[in-house]
């Protein structure tokens, strides 16, 4: 197997995870910010 073809798999699958990282954080944030638990909003979501 290639090392070119190894090393695309991986920066994929850090891609991916962070992808995954990132929307469950920014939606957390989000829930928080509508509740009123966090002190600030996001205005493009909350409204």
């Amino acid at each position: 197997m290639d090392k070119r073809a190894q090393l695309g798999i991986i920066e994929f699958k850090f891609f991916f995870y962070g992808l995954l990282f990132g929307i469950a954080v920014a939606l957390v944030l989000v829930l928080l910010g509508a509740k009123g638990v966090l002190p600030f909003q996001i205005p493009l979501v909350c409204g």
